[in-house]
């Protein structure tokens, strides 16, 4: 590059003094015609210009060679400085939490949100307006007020009100009455939330004439902008005297914490004076180990219909079950936080194009540690036996996602970028219209709300786990991951003689999980599940049914027009066109390219590595980082082989359940009767008669949470086992460092598996494996190419310019595109392969 920039600065001058001497030509005498000619004659003359040229090549060469030996340097310090930048993240594990890097940050965002945010509040600055908003978690009782802090963080103030039945109104009888009863999660700004805690007892809860009592702090995680306001809340004069709990992870030294919580644990809630509100909410701690290693996500649950009295259901006419997840910083409203305390990912992990089913792959690193807790949060968020049958949902609509910080504007800019690393957004074209169109939306909408007037800027959070799943790349990556899995799935069940052993299994579902299946509407839901307050100006009640409800609504305008034309000439009645309108948004989670695995033939070695990653995100449970915090989290054990990682049947399940992966099915109860379920308790006991000689010692391993103890020996099976049953790939074989290292030396269980699954896997047939696919697109029922490329899908009385022509049928589907015929092939007969008849009348 600097050779020819050099090249050109030379030209360049050459050519302006031949401008200069021509423009000098034009005003001077004949003697300049002689200058001119000589110039023109030295600058083709291979005598002058010979030597010239060199001359210019030699001070290229000169200054190449500086800059090659100036970058050398830079190059050799680059090397070396490589393995420390690649773990930069220790920088902020082990150096964060110094009281230096406390006060920088801290500065840093106070600067921001000057800077960024224009909402002033006495002396505090607020990024958003939301005063107003709050939602409602059990009808006149529990809500959840949002609060902005600092430049974009988002806390929340968790609030129970008494019951209003005997109680005396004004203030002088505010000391009999029970006190409004308050949580806050993640203080960052202790300033900014007693402001607004006053503010909305005012706007909400001034009818009351009650003051709100805050009984504790629960902290997501140890990140200043998210624990530095606890210390001032415990010693402030109001708020301090009722303050007795501050939550953090076991492992996460949060600021003022005197409660540390692990993994299934419940918080004890307040109760004063009658105000229980234990009776009304529970709130469960489930263990995200990928942000920081300590990470908790607070989940909030109402009591269902029949945990309730019968005097308590009349009163607040609860109806299903609600979860309100406070993620912190492990998920946002469309992505999720980085993975700095998270095992080292290198880019050798993540590139695909040499990887084989015997490569290693770490579950606690990067991507595969958010997808896992992802997946966990799917699951717990809601309990089987809460989920609400409806249509083709799955539970999902009964979350709701309150992520710390407002994001979600950047966070979805980022994915249309197609350079973006989030699992390949760019392939858009593997997706479902539907998923590209509820993205798109939302960007709109999220860039409507935050580039309003900086006194008016609206959050786009809580967000739903039914929208997440359509615009969050980490949900749209285990879906995909899902799809591996069932396709593998399905092939083995296909080609390895075992047909007839479940009831009934449809083969044509083949084709479907390679276009990643998406079973979740996003109509609005007809069936109200919970009741809720009526708003006003001043206050702004929302719940689960609005944050579900779909502001933008895209449907093809073909079938629109088709159903606008049988209104106009009386085909339908208006009740059937209400019925088919409410329909047509289905029609684009339909998948318009059929893809399936080429038949007679076993995943290649990147698909098989795929779907064990598959099988480890999906079904295993998130492991602690060390030993050590396994045991203070009560979390699962990290494994140095991926081989001995348990994978648990109920959790693949149920995982694959939620994400809308099982066809047919909306409630837990339909799954025993679902052929992909039997599929899966099929390679389960082939799996595990295929290793009796060595069962599984599960005293040494933490099973799971949901599965109980006289369940372990048929749930969990190590992923070995089911590698080498699903694509008949053995163990593999510890390194003979392992086997001389001294701690490493007992391998005799990982030897004793390799030799026994070597064996069994040369007597396995395996038949040839492809990576390839059969994709099928029919032109003639595609809707986003039938209407517009001239495809003869008309009847003649739709199409009056076919009415005098004989139409046609194709006996094949699609017909396949032209092909270009080599010199040595023989000539091909036109229409060859297609039986082309009039269509009798």
């Amino acid at each position: 590059m600097l050779n020819s920039y050099l090249f050109n600065l030379v030209a360049y001058y050459f050519f302006e003094l031949l401008e200069f001497l021509n423009c000098y030509q034009s005003n001077t005498s004949g003697r300049s015609n002689t200058i001119m000619s000589t110039l023109r004659e030295w600058r083709h003359s291979p005598c002058l210009m010979a030597p010239t040229s060199a001359i210019m090549l030699l001070i290229i060469l000169i200054f190449s060679l500086v800059t090659l030996l100036l970058q050398i340097p830079g190059i050799v310090i680059g090397i070396l400085l490589g393995p420390f930048m690649s773990r930069g993240n220790w920088l902020v594990e082990f150096l964060y939490p110094w009281g230096l890097a406390r006060w920088g940050h801290l500065k840093l965002l106070q600067w921001g949100s000057k800077t960024k945010n224009g909402v002033t509040m006495g002396d505090q600055m607020l990024h958003s307006r939301c005063i107003e908003q709050r939602t409602e978690v059990v009808q006149g009782r529990v809500y959840i007020h949002p609060l902005p802090q600092l430049m974009d963080n988002i806390g929340y103030l968790i609030t129970c009100v008494p019951l209003t039945k005997g109680m005396r109104k004004g203030r002088s009888a505010s000391k009999d009455k029970p006190p409004i009863l308050g949580i806050l999660v993640d203080v960052g700004n202790a300033g900014e939330v007693i402001e607004q805690v006053e503010m909305i007892r005012d706007v909400h809860y001034g009818h009351f004439s009650l003051d709100i009592e805050i009984h504790a702090i629960l902290s997501t995680h140890k990140h200043h902008d998210h624990t530095a306001g606890n210390k001032a809340l415990v010693r402030h004069e109001l708020f301090g005297k009722a303050l007795k709990q501050v939550c953090g992870g076991a492992i996460e030294r949060v600021p003022q914490s005197n409660t540390f919580v692990s993994d299934g644990y419940f918080i004890s809630l307040p109760c004063v004076k009658g105000n229980d509100m234990n009776a009304l909410v529970s709130i469960e701690c489930i263990a995200a180990p990928c942000h920081t290693r300590g990470s908790i996500v607070y989940n909030l649950r109402n009591k269902s219909y029949s945990d309730l009295t019968d005097d308590m259901f009349n009163e607040l006419g609860q109806e299903g079950v609600f979860s309100y997840l406070f993620t912190g910083d492990t998920m946002f409203s469309g992505g999720g936080g980085v993975p700095f305390e998270a095992d080292i990912e290198f880019p050798s992990d993540y590139r695909m194009e040499k990887k084989t089913s015997k490569s290693s792959f770490k579950p606690n690193a990067g991507v595969l540690s958010i997808e896992r807790v992802f997946a966990e949060l799917l699951r717990r968020g809601i309990s089987d036996r809460d989920v609400v049958p409806h249509g083709k949902f799955c539970g999902v609509q009964q979350m709701m996602l309150l992520p710390g910080h407002e994001y979600t504007l950047d966070l979805l800019q980022r994915q249309f970028q197609t350079e973006s690393a989030n699992m390949n957004n760019s392939g858009w074209n593997k997706h479902h219209p539907a998923v590209f169109f509820e993205l798109a939306s939302q960007y709109f909408l999220a860039g409507h709300r935050r580039t309003l007037p900086k006194s008016t800027r609206l959050l786009t959070v809580p967000t739903t786990m039914q929208r997440e799943l359509k615009i969050n790349p980490y949900y749209r990556s285990l879906k995909k991951r899902g799809g591996h899995f069932l396709t593998s799935l399905i092939t083995w069940y296909h080609h390895g003689n075992r047909n007839g052993k479940i009831s009934s299994t449809d083969k044509t579902s083949e084709s479907v999980y390679l276009t990643m299946p998406l079973s979740q509407s996003t109509d609005i839901l007809q069936a109200k599940y919970s009741l809720k307050s009526p708003s006003s100006e001043t206050v702004w009640n929302s719940n689960h049914e609005d944050l579900n409800r779909s502001v933008f609504t895209t449907i093809y305008s073909q079938d629109l027009e088709n159903i606008i034309n049988d209104l106009k000439t009386g085909k339908i009645e208006s009740t059937s066109a209400a019925y088919k309108l409410s329909k047509l948004s289905e029609k684009l989670e339909e998948p318009t390219v059929q893809r399936r695995p080429v038949p007679n033939t076993f995943p290649s070695e990147k698909k098989m590595y795929l779907g064990l990653v598959a099988l480890a995100v999906l079904g295993s449970r998130p492991s602690a980082m060390t030993k050590r915090d396994s045991e203070e989290m009560n979390m699962a054990n990290p494994v140095t082989n991926t081989d001995f990682l348990l994978i648990s049947k109920s959790r693949l399940i149920s995982t694959l359940f939620r994400l809308g992966l099982f066809l047919n099915c909306s409630h837990p109860s339909e799954l025993r009767n679902n052929d992909l379920v039997q599929m899966i308790d099929l390679l389960w006991e082939e799996a595990r008669e295929g290793f009796e000689e060595l069962r599984l010692d599960t005293n040494t391993e933490n099973s799971d949470l949901e599965v109980q103890n006289n369940d372990v020996d048929n749930d969990l099976l190590e992923l070995g086992a089911l590698k080498l049953i699903l694509y008949a790939v053995p163990y593999n074989t510890p390194s003979w460092f392992s086997k001389f290292c001294m701690p490493c030396g007992t391998t005799s269980t990982a030897s004793s598996r390799a030799k026994l699954s070597h064996e069994k896997a040369k007597n396995m047939k395996v038949k040839k494996r492809s990576g390839g696919e059969l994709v099928k697109h029919d032109i003639a029922r595609c809707p986003m190419c039938s209407y517009v490329l001239g495809y003869p899908n008309h009847t003649p009385e739709e199409c009056p310019r076919a009415r005098n022509s004989p139409r046609v049928q194709v006996t094949n589907n699609s017909p396949s595109p032209p092909r270009m015929r080599s010199r040595s092939s023989p000539p091909r007969r036109r229409n060859e392969g297609f039986e082309i008849r009039p269509l009798s009348r």
